[in-house]
């Protein structure tokens, strides 16, 4: 089936919706089929001046390739940390797009997700990456809201809908109602943060180099409560000592305190989402309970962990890596009854 057929057309366009994450960009069509999702990272020839790979390719060569090539990461916390690497990225992705789709972006409208809250600064940057691309017909919308649209939530009902979004280098919880982010708040400190506590403590304790990567992969392993587990973890890395690669193993119950602090993030954003929120919702909210959303809500253990928090129902999204992506993409559908989407013009 085309990315197209039975897509609903604004101005004459087919839309796609964007989410430039922290540790992915994930683009969907407006008949809701992913196209791309691959890590925000590119592998760059420093002596060249040229992007050697983008995506799964470019995160595979990390730590793996000599000092004239750099993997790198653009984007920290949710924001534009490095323009021109965005935009170098950005230009890679359009291409693989325009590959798959047949169009470039400037023939679609495009709708991309933002913080909850982002600054001009921020949105300026991602504006003029688009612009300079061409692109005519640019939407912004607030990524809770993308994310509750994404979830399959009644967002256009007058009623409570609480997503936590956990990604990996923000969480941010939003009580989205009648089409608008009703409150919300935000952490810039979540996956990606734990996985260097966990780098951390492996070479400090044990005199072991890991790379994020690796790092990341022992995340996946944990659970949320680890106090009395004896699980072992086995963890290659590079002895700091010898220099030679070795392998030991950790039990698991050591990453503990590195856990318990992203849960404290996590709960931080809720409760204080849950205090600002209107006392007429508050019923709405002990009844449907919260919805996780983003990768971090597939850490082992959290929905019941939360739920002991907060003592409200803990729901996750069925595709929580793509839930913001999704809603974006399905966005433009709902136009007349969204209060958190704009349409963006060049400066």
């Amino acid at each position: 089936m085309s990315f197209w057929e039975s897509g609903k057309r604004i101005m004459g366009k087919p839309t796609i919706g964007i989410d430039i994450g922290t540790a992915n960009i994930s683009i969907y069509s407006d008949t809701e089929q992913m196209i791309f999702h691959e890590p925000t990272v590119l592998a760059y020839d420093t002596k060249k001046n040229k992007v050697l790979e983008i995506g799964h390719e470019a995160k595979d060569l990390a730590e793996k390739t000599p000092g004239s090539i750099a993997v790198i990461s653009p984007l920290q916390g949710g924001i534009i940390v490095d323009f021109d690497m965005t935009l170098r990225l950005i230009k890679k992705v359009e291409s693989r797009v325009s590959a798959t789709t047949g169009k470039r972006f400037k023939q679609m409208n495009l709708v991309v997700s933002l913080l909850p809250g982002a600054t001009n600064i921020e949105r300026q940057a991602i504006g003029d990456i688009l612009f300079s691309l061409g692109v005519r017909s640019l939407y912004f919308i607030e990524g809770s809201l993308a994310a509750t649209i994404g979830a399959g939530l009644p967002f256009e009902k007058p009623m409570a809908n609480v997503v936590v979004d956990i990604g990996a280098g923000k969480i941010t919880t939003s009580l989205v109602s009648y089409g608008g982010i009703v409150t919300s708040a935000t952490v810039r400190k979540a996956g990606n943060e734990l996985d260097r506590e966990i780098a951390q403590l492996v070479r400090n304790k044990y005199n072991v180099l890991i790379g994020l990567e690796s790092a990341e992969k022992v995340k996946w392993q944990l659970r949320c409560d680890m106090h009395n587990d004896s699980e072992m973890i086995e963890i290659e890395g590079r002895d700091l000592v010898t220099g030679f690669p070795i392998t030991i193993e950790v039990a698991s119950s050591e990453f503990q305190a590195g856990v318990d602090e992203f849960l404290n993030r996590v709960l931080s954003v809720v409760q204080t989402t849950l205090e600002n929120s209107p006392p007429e919702l508050s019923g709405n909210i002990r009844a449907s309970g919260l919805t996780l959303t983003g990768g971090g809500a597939l850490l082992s253990g959290l929905s019941e962990w939360l739920n002991s928090k907060v003592s409200v129902p803990i729901h996750v999204s069925k595709a929580p890596f793509e839930a913001v992506a999704l809603g974006t993409s399905m966005a433009m559908q709902h136009i007349d009854r969204l209060i958190n989407i704009e349409k963006v013009t060049p400066r």
